[in-house]
């Protein structure tokens, strides 16, 4: 069936029919996502069209950027000459590459066709039940191309194996992006980490979470307001009347407000979202600008955060350190040997923060 070819003079017909958009786009699935169900490999950044992640043991362990104007082909799972890389990442970050005016999918709706040109983008509509083919730059007809929007296969090189996260045990070969699901032979599981079909089901360990410990201080309801927590001002003010605030020494995203010096109760409170408690400067900062040494999860997302030093990583759920989750870089690639909270990954320079600086909590401390 004949392809829809988006050439600039029907560009310009959809532009007097149809209004254009700006859409932001956003990965269904994050790296750290993808390598849940992807036992070893690279994938492919869904933030930039640089960028590359690796995957090891179900984390990911490492990431990175293509030299100079090379862009990372996810299909290859190699750093490419540009006009070979198909992006999957935002659009925003695919047209801030491109050096030619060119037609680009919109990695979150394959019925768009978006143009980019010096930097920008709009998008306009494929024609009815058709969606739009990256690799020949035009529309087709949806039977024509399996769009890779929702497929863990996005991130993922051609000819690779992931587990299915819709059907435990199943498992998909990915192709451009995407892939049908496939069971293993009779009383066998796909196991994602040897890459193959086994006795034993992996189920579990792929689609709950570890267990969790008990919901951390602070994160489901407030903690107690605390007695004798104002007998000492931080700031080293010797004017008894001025309030100030002091750490509830549980939590990092945590406080207690204190009216005056040596007042009766301080009153607890935390920090906004992803945000944690700086004694020192008394404010609410960013989390990896102060050296806290208590849970470090509280008010944040993501699921891992660094220990202090950033050799190590706690594993986060609900807010929560996981006792006995986590890791150590070095001890998954020698090469790696940095935790690196902002990207959430092994990296193999030392990143610049004040946490990184700081010298981590002894066993005595968990």
């Amino acid at each position: 069936m004949q392809g829809y070819k988006m050439s600039s003079g029907l560009c310009l017909i959809f532009i007097s029919t149809i209004a254009l958009q700006m859409h932001v786009a956003s990965a269904v699935y994050s790296m750290a996502e993808t390598c849940l169900y992807y036992g070893e490999g690279y994938v492919a950044d869904p933030a930039q069209c640089n960028g590359w992640g690796y995957c090891s043991g179900g984390e990911l362990i490492a990431s990175g950027v293509c030299p100079g104007d090379y862009l990372y082909n996810s299909k290859t799972g190699q750093c490419d000459y540009p006009d070979k890389v198909v992006c999957a990442s935002k659009l925003e970050s695919t047209c801030s590459v491109v050096t030619s005016p060119i037609y680009v999918a919109d990695p979150d709706d394959c019925t768009k066709a978006c143009y980019c040109n010096n930097g920008t983008y709009t998008c306009v509509n494929c024609p009815p039940n058709q969606v739009f083919n990256p690799t020949t730059r035009s529309c087709v007809y949806s039977g024509e191309y399996q769009c890779p929007a929702d497929s863990i296969c996005r991130l993922v090189p051609n000819g690779k194996w992931v587990s299915d996260p819709d059907h435990c045990g199943n498992y998909i070969t990915c192709i451009d992006g995407s892939g049908d699901s496939m069971e293993c032979p009779q009383d066998l599981y796909f196991d994602q980490f040897k890459n193959k079909c086994t006795s034993t089901s992996l189920c579990t360990t792929v689609t709950d979470p570890p267990a969790t410990s008990t919901t951390g201080p602070g994160v489901d309801k407030a903690l107690p307001n605390g007695k004798n927590v104002c007998g000492e001002n931080p700031t080293g003010s010797t004017d008894e009347e001025t309030p100030f605030f002091v750490s509830d020494k549980q939590t990092c995203m945590g406080y207690y407000s204190c009216e005056k010096l040596n007042a009766a109760v301080g009153v607890w409170g935390k920090c906004p979202t992803n945000t944690h408690f700086d004694e020192s400067t008394q404010s609410c900062v960013t989390p990896y600008t102060v050296n806290c040494p208590y849970d470090r999860c509280g008010n944040l997302s993501g699921s891992f955060v660094s220990v202090l030093g950033c050799a190590d990583y706690y594993y986060c759920v609900n807010q929560t350190k996981q006792v006995g989750k986590g890791g150590n870089c070095k001890k998954n690639n020698a090469n790696y040997p940095y935790f690196n909270e902002v990207q959430g990954a092994c990296v193999n320079q030392e990143p610049e923060y004040s946490i990184c600086k700081a010298n981590p909590p002894s066993p005595m401390d968990n």
